[in-house]
């Protein structure tokens, strides 16, 4: 007899970002006979016994008390804590104090966002060091997406990587998709760069105002396709705007066709200010579609031989002769590499249930 072990998934969220992305393939390719998947959801039915989440600290003996409340009343055999910043591991310190046996924490970053520009006042630093100095403490296993993202998070603690694999078949490049999604556009022979990722100040897209001027005179027929929302969307539209330069933008915003889209797109850019292993690079690469990204963006992410590092202070001028070079490149078929690279979304669920597993037989 099969018993189902019940999983309590955190990080999951309205956005459409690379750990949306992972846990949606991940949960898909668990074996639904054997493990049932509860995604922390600000309101949640159990059961038949609604919860609502907390939404912080605010008042501590309503949130501490909730967060026992909810462990003991629901059984979980596992809590999975994905997660790109350090600033709150509660539900992982709650979940050992109740006696959940498999504790997952998983970085999916290499860096902090509230970092960039001074936003991490000192409250915050003493809290992101506190956190990774005992995280270790309160997590049975700790996983990280790439080197990049686990030595930041994990400091000198070990670690084991998870790597972000995706169902290849659905990003084999598609003349039909490259057409379709070109069309709504309005684009046709037009070379289609391609930003894709949330619009905020990790993912550095007002880099792109500077190669867009760049490419402009050079006499060459492209656009700039941002795939993605964000806070900055209405100050990076305004200042296209104010540049002159809504004729070579298209903000598509976010979308559940990521795929499609990879077909539609000549070249994949990337300025990131840090990254752990970027989802979207898995992706592209899966298309065969070539990539020019920062050199912040972890070597580990270069899975085929696409992706060219640039560094950021190398200027614009820089990044438009690479990305010009990547201009009717082939798109090869990189299935098997990616398989054997362990990019397949099927080898990603069977280590992780594998790590489920073996601790669920150590009792710990």
């Amino acid at each position: 007899m099969i018993f189902i072990k019940r999983i309590f998934m955190i990080g999951f969220s309205t956005d459409k970002g690379g750990v949306e992305s992972y846990i949606k393939n991940l949960v898909s390719n668990l074996p639904k006979e054997e493990y049932e998947v509860i995604l922390h959801w600000p309101e949640m039915t159990i059961d038949g016994k609604k919860w609502i989440m907390p939404v912080n600290r605010h008042n501590p003996f309503k949130y501490y008390s909730f967060w026992k409340k909810f462990y003991r009343e629901n059984h979980f055999d596992a809590v999975y804590f994905n997660t790109c910043d350090i600033m709150s591991i509660d539900p992982m310190i709650f979940a050992k104090q109740a006696g959940i046996p498999v504790r997952i924490f998983h970085s999916h970053n290499a860096g902090n966002q509230m970092a960039i520009g001074g936003r991490l006042d000192s409250f915050h630093k003493f809290t992101e060091k506190w956190n990774k100095k005992h995280i270790k403490k309160f997590a049975t296993d700790l996983l990280a997406c790439s080197e990049a993202a686990g030595d930041w998070m994990f400091g000198g603690h070990s670690y084991s990587i998870i790597k972000n694999g995706i169902t290849l078949s659905r990003y084999t490049y598609s003349q039909q998709y490259r057409q379709q999604c070109r069309q709504k556009l309005g684009a046709s022979d037009e070379f289609l760069i391609g930003c894709v990722g949330r619009l905020d100040p990790q993912k550095n897209p007002f880099y792109m105002l500077d190669v867009a001027g760049k490419l402009r005179t050079q006499n060459t027929s492209f656009k700039i396709v941002m795939i993605g929302d964000g806070e900055l969307r209405e100050k990076f539209k305004n200042e296209i705007a104010a540049r002159g330069l809504s004729k070579y933008f298209c903000l598509v915003g976010a979308v559940d066709n990521v795929n499609e889209w990879m077909s539609a797109l000549d070249c994949l850019v990337m300025p990131s200010l840090f990254e752990g292993l970027p989802f979207v690079l898995v992706e592209a690469q899966a298309a065969g579609l070539s990539c020019v990204v920062s050199s912040n963006v972890s070597r580990e992410a270069d899975l085929t031989g696409l992706v060219s590092y640039v560094e950021l202070e190398a200027g614009a001028e820089k990044w438009t002769e690479e990305i010009l070079c990547t201009a009717g490149k082939e798109r090869p078929d990189t299935s098997q590499q990616l398989i054997d690279a362990g990019y397949s979304i099927e080898s990603t669920a069977k280590k992780v249930t594998e790590i489920i597993e073996n601790r669920l037989r150590q009792g710990v």
